[in-house]
């Protein structure tokens, strides 16, 4: 039989009980609150950061041009683009920047009013009619581009068509160009008649436009000179170009930023330690022959060498461990110093890496 005064005790260890959960669950929420601020705290503050991204659709102007308005036309598209005008036709037999004979601009207007282009451009407009949502996105990735180097310049972004293969592309000094009929979704009956491989036509989508985007303006930016180099310089330039481009897009996944799918992601992680052997193995990191070590940072089907269902391009995939495993290592080291450190052998020597 159970007496009062045990009940008592019981009730007076129940509220006990009761009390301290409560604490432990007010002290958890802060320490979930404080782990969450501390993990935001990772993401620099870029309010103060100013960018303003201009976007002129020249896609949309040329194809505007038509026998009534041609040559008033041609004359305010020469004056706003310049040079950039007569370089989107390049290759083009056309003498086109001589007035002594002007049926240049009648071959204008008949490129304009090819059936088979002027499909091309309605589907891509239908599909484009509005890139808020792209300038959103690149302008606060430039946000972090600037903030981590404030002498970088922000380009003014040209859209344009008919340049397949190209996805985006700078042009001079302040110009950055976007092929927007490279983003239309692998699907598009338009790549049937381009015989793209499906390891890049998977990445024919609109998600990875403000990564090539950050790509070219990276390279551009800080340019690779292959000369005397060997596999390790390629593999470190490539991962320190991944590196930034995570940094630039902060939260978006890897398979965005590195352009790998996730699973070839997983396959690497799932055979890292593999991949680091064969490298080794074959002594091909400080292989000094591009021709022998660049199918190893290149995009393909799979990489020469590793079983069939690796990824291709798996050497750059290892620069981005090596990168960010000595980023890591070195907490104080910026973006900028990273780039300005050209010793690949330092940086894989000081990550130590070892998978």
């Amino acid at each position: 039989m159970v007496n009062s005064e045990s009940l008592k005790v019981k009730g007076h260890w129940s509220l006990v009980i009761s009390h301290w959960l409560l604490v432990i669950g007010r002290w958890s929420g802060i320490i979930l609150l404080l782990f969450v601020a501390s993990c935001k705290s990772h993401k620099p503050d870029i309010s103060n950061i100013h960018v303003e991204l201009k976007v002129e659709r020249f896609e949309q102007e040329l194809f505007s041009i038509d026998s009534s308005n041609r040559d008033q036309a041609i004359q305010q598209m020469t004056g706003k683009y310049g040079e950039f005008f007569y370089f989107y036709f390049n290759g083009y037999p056309w003498n086109m920047q001589s007035e002594a004979d002007p049926s240049w601009k009648d071959s204008v207007v008949a490129y304009v009013l090819d059936p088979f282009l002027t499909s091309l451009y309605d589907s891509v407009q239908k599909r484009f009619a509005d890139l808020a949502s792209f300038q959103k996105q690149l302008e606060t990735s430039l946000k972090y581009f600037k903030y981590y180097f404030p002498s970088v310049t922000i380009p003014v972004v040209y859209t344009v068509i008919n340049s397949p293969g190209h996805g985006a592309f700078t042009y001079g000094d302040s110009i950055l160009c976007m092929s927007l009929e490279d983003y239309m979704d692998p699907q598009f009956s338009y790549y049937k008649y381009l015989d793209i491989p499906n390891y890049l036509l998977r990445r024919f989508k609109p998600e990875y436009m403000v990564p090539n985007a950050l790509q070219v303006m990276i390279t551009k930016e800080f340019p690779y000179d292959p000369t005397g180099k060997k596999l390790l310089d390629a593999m470190v330039y490539s991962g320190k170009v991944m590196y930034l481009k995570s940094q630039f897009m902060p939260g978006a996944a890897d398979s965005i930023t590195t352009g790998f799918r996730e699973q070839d992601l997983k396959w690497c992680l799932d055979n890292e330690k593999e991949i680091w052997k064969f490298f080794i193995t074959k002594e091909l990191l400080y292989s000094p022959d591009p021709l022998e070590y660049m199918k190893y940072v290149n995009d393909g089907p799979t990489t020469s060498g590793m079983p069939p269902e690796s990824p291709g391009n798996v050497g750059s995939w290892v620069g981005w461990q090596i990168v960010s495993a000595y980023m890591k290592q070195h907490p104080d080291v910026s973006p900028q110093q990273l780039m300005a450190e050209q010793d690949a052998q330092k940086i894989l020597t000081d990550s130590k890496y070892k998978p």
